[in-house]
């Protein structure tokens, strides 16, 4: 081998080295790229997690239980103070999350309109509810203040032969189970509560 041939094989694997030297440099950015971006990921969680909104609720009806009014308090955490105001939805949630999962039998309702109907007690009857009565308007709410959202009875479904008076007795004792959105700068928080209801002067 000329000397010639020596230095080509020389600088030919120097070649090589440098290549595998900058593929593993290449890979080591790559995995620390993703560990970085699993590491923001998880932060995002934690931080949205953190700011979940804090709600308290009281749910107070007349005597006759003819009408009824939901506050909503938001209360925290102290982190959602920077995000001023925090627009919020509130939902009626219905007894049982299984409702409407069932197949149709013939003659009987559709799970669609099993889902929809409000199985509990009470509906909004305040401005800006939809057609049911399930879902109120959204509505701005800063940390430590609060809203309120009139009520009223719901009714048994079209289909069913139970009468008014036996399905309110059967939710008598229920909770109102509620589900409030809440949305500030780009983020959503989804908050179940179930709400016990009080009556004027028990309270």
């Amino acid at each position: 081998m000329t000397t010639t041939d020596t230095i080509a094989a020389l600088a030919l694997g120097v070649a090589i080295v440098a290549a595998v030297a900058a593929i593993g440099s290449w890979r080591a950015a790559r995995n620390a790229n993703r560990a970085a971006q699993s590491m923001s990921r998880i932060e995002q969680q934690r931080l949205h997690a953190d700011l979940t909104p804090v709600f308290r609720c009281a749910i107070v009806a007349n005597e006759a239980r003819s009408t009824a009014l939901l506050r909503v308090h938001l209360e925290g955490p102290p982190g959602l103070l920077s995000h001023d105001d925090i627009q919020i939805t509130v939902s009626i949630r219905n007894d049982n999350p299984h409702r409407g999962n069932s197949p149709q039998l013939a003659g009987t309702p559709t799970p669609e309109q099993v889902r929809s109907h409000i199985w509990g007690t009470w509906k909004f009857s305040a401005d800006g509810r939809d057609d049911t009565g399930r879902t109120v308007a959204p509505q701005q709410l800063a940390v430590g203040e609060w809203t309120r959202y009139g009520l009223t009875p719901t009714t048994p479904p079209s289909w069913s032969a139970t009468t008014t008076d036996a399905w309110h007795r059967d939710y008598a004792n229920e909770p109102v189970r509620l589900s409030i959105t809440a949305r500030s700068k780009g983020s959503a928080w989804t908050v179940p509560l179930e709400v016990s209801v009080t009556t004027e002067g028990t309270a």
